[in-house]
């Protein structure tokens, strides 16, 4: 069932207890799974795709309430400090939170917050949180003394690089865009695998389409992106760190959404008749390995990045006819 479907009878309602509590309990046991733990996300996204939104918010009460206990209950078993306990059930919140809203608005805001809105108030929620998290981990002399042994401190230091200029070099990226960047990738990445695997267990697949095929940055973006670079240049040499990291933000999050836009459009291309479901499945498996690929993930996300950034200019998903030529209205993919 579609996300955004009309609200049902107070005898459907009922049925999505079950699928909630489920889909509450995978979140926990991912959370928890060592290796798994990146999943914990997913059972709210199919939950969204595949039972409404009304499920996945249910889930994500029953799985917060649950995460709460289960870390309290240990903490006091185990004698854990307080400090690590509040942290550690604050970014399961935020997170799980923060995924269900770009997911899914709850049931009194589906049609007034587009999928746009969501993703940008979504991800900076995360992103926010993050930095706060990475912050205070920096502060702390132990944490120098804990990388010291990891591979990328070593590679660091064979450049000439010393553990503190590492760190300040870790954090100056991590607040100009990295922590955003993660945080919106992790959710479009998780949000399509959890339509991918709602659709392989909905009977009427033919309802739903891809939620990113039909994505547009709104319009204003292009000139929100072209302000936000120079004024970038303008604060850096002007030593305006602090105006500098917010409009690093900006430019990054103006990125992201032509990164989406830029996968709408390759989305759109292999969702036509000519291209065969095998020639689908190699593409988005070699997508998967470059994008794994050092090096070759950069110029691969660039790429679809400007793919996206130029159809303000060239209509790449307009139907063909023989008419005056296009001119692209870029509105919201709300899906």
């Amino acid at each position: 069932m579609p996300i955004d479907a009309p609200l049902r009878p107070q005898a459907a309602k009922k049925k999505e207890l079950v699928p909630a509590l489920v889909g509450a309990g995978l979140c926990l046991f991912f959370s928890r799974s060592g290796p798994l733990a990146f999943f914990f996300l997913l059972p709210l996204g199919f939950l969204a795709f595949r039972h409404g939104s009304r499920a996945a918010w249910s889930a994500l009460f029953f799985a917060v309430a649950g995460n709460t206990f289960i870390t309290l209950g240990a903490a006091v078993t185990l004698g854990i400090p307080a400090a690590g306990v509040v942290w550690g059930v604050l970014y399961f919140t935020v997170m799980a939170l923060a995924f269900t809203w770009v997911t899914c608005a709850p049931p009194g805001f589906r049609r007034e917050v587009c999928t746009t809105v969501r993703l940008v108030t979504g991800s900076c929620l995360a992103a926010l949180f993050l930095a706060g998290m990475f912050l205070r981990a920096t502060s702390s002399p132990a944490f120098v003394e804990h990388i010291s042994g990891s591979a990328m401190m070593r590679t660091a230091l064979l450049s000439g690089l010393t553990a503190e200029a590492f760190v300040r070099s870790v954090t100056s990226v991590v607040l100009r865009g990295g922590a955003l960047v993660s945080s919106a990738l992790l959710f479009f990445l998780c949000r399509q695998v959890c339509f991918i695997l709602a659709r392989l267990f909905n009977k009427n697949r033919s309802a739903q389409t891809q939620p990113a095929a039909g994505f547009h940055a709104p319009v204003a973006v292009i000139w929100v992106l072209s302000g936000s670079l120079l004024m970038v240049v303008l604060a850096s040499m002007a030593s305006l760190e602090i105006p500098e990291i917010v409009l690093w933000n900006i430019l990054t999050f103006c990125g992201i959404l032509y990164f989406v836009q830029g996968m709408g459009i390759l989305q759109w291309f292999l969702a036509r008749p000519a291209v065969t479901p095998l020639l689908r499945l190699l593409f988005c498996v070699l997508f998967v390995v470059l994008v794994f690929s050092p090096g070759i993930n950069v110029v691969l996300i660039g790429g679809v990045v400007l793919l996206g950034i130029a159809e303000n200019w060239v209509p790449f998903r307009a139907p063909k006819s023989n008419g005056p030529p296009f001119t692209p209205q870029a509105g919201d993919g709300g899906n």
